[in-house]
């Protein structure tokens, strides 16, 4: 299986793959894991030959997941994947889901990549406009690629759909 999540910041992008990843045992990957890489002394982007080369070693392999927000880099797995899942969820409910995350990440009760700034907060919050500006430009690219293309707003109803397409490899 080879998927690829797409979706706003807070949209839930990140535990859906790593959820399919537990429930199918398919290594999943963060596209900001392949544009930065996680040092102890902070981020460092890595080179564009450095990326790509590391994205092509994923979706050339058999099984993945991969996830992010939309980004122009790192399109060549939506030629490769099984389907290119768009995880469209409410305004409302990302913006939630970003306060939340910041308060547990301050208190220091979640994991982060970015440290958990007054400044990366607002960050995130300009993310979300910005994903709910280009949200039509998006869903018209993703559609060009046909049926691969499913759009939900609930990690229940990917989790369904995904659950039945890979019972079908199965049989």
């Amino acid at each position: 299986m080879k998927l690829d999540i797409i979706g706003s910041v807070a949209s839930g992008k990140t535990t859906l793959a790593r959820d399919l990843s537990e429930i199918y045992n398919i290594p999943f990957y963060q596209k900001d894991n392949i544009v930065w890489e996680r040092t102890p002394e902070g981020d460092k982007k890595r080179s564009d030959k450095d990326r790509d080369e590391l994205f092509q070693e994923i979706i050339n392999g058999d099984n993945w997941i991969v996830e992010g927000s939309p980004r122009k880099l790192l399109r060549e797995s939506f030629g490769k994947c099984d389907y290119i899942i768009l995880f469209d969820v409410p305004l409302c409910k990302r913006l939630v889901r970003i306060i939340k995350r910041w308060l547990r990440q301050r208190a220091g009760k979640e994991e982060y990549n970015s440290k958990p700034t007054f400044k990366f907060l607002w960050y995130n919050i300009k993310w979300v406009f910005e994903y709910d500006r280009d949200r039509k430009e998006i869903i018209g690219y993703l559609s060009e690629h046909g049926s691969k293309y499913k759009r939900f707003t609930t990690s229940g109803d990917a989790k369904d759909f995904i659950r039945m397409e890979y019972e079908k490899r199965e049989l």
